[in-house]
């Protein structure tokens, strides 16, 4: 291809190729990504996903800014523990849907455990976040109903709108969703407004409060993922809905135990009947093995320390509350950022590419997000702060970042 710059836009479906031709053609851009000299995407590691990793290409430790393992939870003897003693006592798996008798008394555990940790009052359990999102919806809406949909929420919502009518409201517009609502009213009969409640490249937050206003205001059903909020975001860690002093008043949260549980698998918790039917309807929990027995006993218990450990809570506000004093002193922008997530501001899709390297180059791993995941102005390196950083890698990340600003400016 003659771009200057290729990206992974193109090499999406076309009626000009088959799938053969495009992934052969795929190469080129293999070819790119190791011409920038660092590796960015599908890099093996040697060792658990956290604040500090052995990563091919690396003989010792990297320092890692790529895990959402918020609370460390995932490195913890107390979760190691939980998940190594349910292995021994129900095995490796469930290998049955829930449905058929894959339901297990921990996985029953757990949904009651997070519909109330949440302020919902039931909860259904999924193999991954991605399930629990796109499985809901599939579920819940058809060809008479409509999602009204934030910009920005994400990949694993938008994959379960197929098959409904889907209209995007802009990034935390609210008074045009208020407009839009009004204007259409009576016009389908399930009307839902999704959003996220941190979202993921910018780390801002949802305007939940002026959301539940509007939708109560057009009798419109509200749901929130709040995958980046559950175990950082209020005083308790109980998410979004609690900084906002907004628990019980969202009809669906969804969120995943990938990030602050450092396990993997999802949820989706509202009202009873609600929960009841997706049991029946939800194709990705009804249709798919149960969660694996570990997964839930670790669940089960970083769920039990999120709520009896704050300090582990409070170590993570540290680290954030300082990288952000830094980054702000040293002139970097990192956008409306109010939590765990820092968007550093490249704007420039090569120059992503070039910071990573000279940051691996450092033992510094760091994300680089370009076109298409975000607009090309857009062009950013994404740092995920743990509780598990300590200081002095939060410094040297800083002191990094200031030293390669001055080859190449951004």
């Amino acid at each position: 291809m003659s771009k200057e710059l290729i990206s992974l836009k193109d090499f999406e479906i076309t009626p000009n190729e088959n799938v053969i031709e495009r992934s052969q053609n795929f190469q080129s851009y293999i070819d790119q990504m190791e011409q920038f000299g660092c590796k960015s995407y599908w890099v093996m590691a040697r060792t658990g996903v956290g604040a500090k990793m052995q990563i091919e290409g690396y003989d010792g430790e990297v320092s890692a800014y790529i895990s959402n393992d918020y609370l460390g939870m995932s490195q913890r003897s107390e979760t190691k523990e939980a998940g190594i003693n349910a292995v021994l006592k129900y095995g490796t798996g469930a290998s049955a849907a829930q449905a058929i008798g894959g339901y297990l008394n921990i996985h029953q555990q757990l949904e009651q455990g997070i519909a109330k940790f949440v302020g919902q009052e039931d909860a259904i359990l999924f193999s991954s976040g991605f399930g629990a999102n796109a499985g809901l919806l599939r579920a819940i809406l058809g060809k008479n109903d409509i999602a009204y949909i934030d910009s920005y929420i994400h990949t694993s919502a938008t994959s379960g709108l197929i098959g409904t009518n889907v209209k995007h409201i802009g990034h935390n517009d609210v008074d045009y969703l208020d407009m839009i609502l009004e204007r259409e009213t009576g016009k389908y009969q399930t009307r839902l407004v999704i959003i996220d409640g941190v979202y993921s490249q910018n780390g801002d937050l949802s305007k939940l409060p002026e959301y539940i206003t509007v939708c109560k205001k057009h009798d419109c059903l509200l749901m929130m993922d709040d995958a980046h909020g559950i175990g950082v975001m209020g005083e308790n860690g109980r998410g979004t809905a609690e900084y906002y002093n907004c628990l019980g008043q969202v009809d669906i949260i969804t969120g995943t135990f990938s990030k602050s549980f450092g396990c993997v698998g999802g949820f989706v918790a509202a009202s009873e009947k609600l929960i009841q039917y997706l049991r029946y309807y939800a194709d990705s929990n009804v249709f798919s093995a149960a969660m694996t027995p570990q997964v839930a006993a670790s669940s089960l218990k970083a769920l039990e320390l999120i709520q009896t450990r704050p300090e582990i809570r409070k170590k993570l506000w540290t680290n954030v509350n300082y990288l952000r004093k830094r980054l702000t002193e040293e002139g970097f922008d990192i956008g409306c950022s109010v939590s765990a997530i820092f968007p550093i501001m490249v704007r420039d899709n090569r120059k992503v590419y070039e910071i990573a390297r000279e940051l691996q180059k450092r033992c510094i791993f760091v994300s680089g997000i370009t076109y298409p995941a975000v607009r090309t102005k857009e062009a950013r390196l994404r740092v995920s702060v743990l509780a598990s950083h300590e200081i002095v890698q939060l410094e040297q990340l800083v002191t990094a970042l200031v030293e390669i600003r001055k080859s190449t400016p951004f």
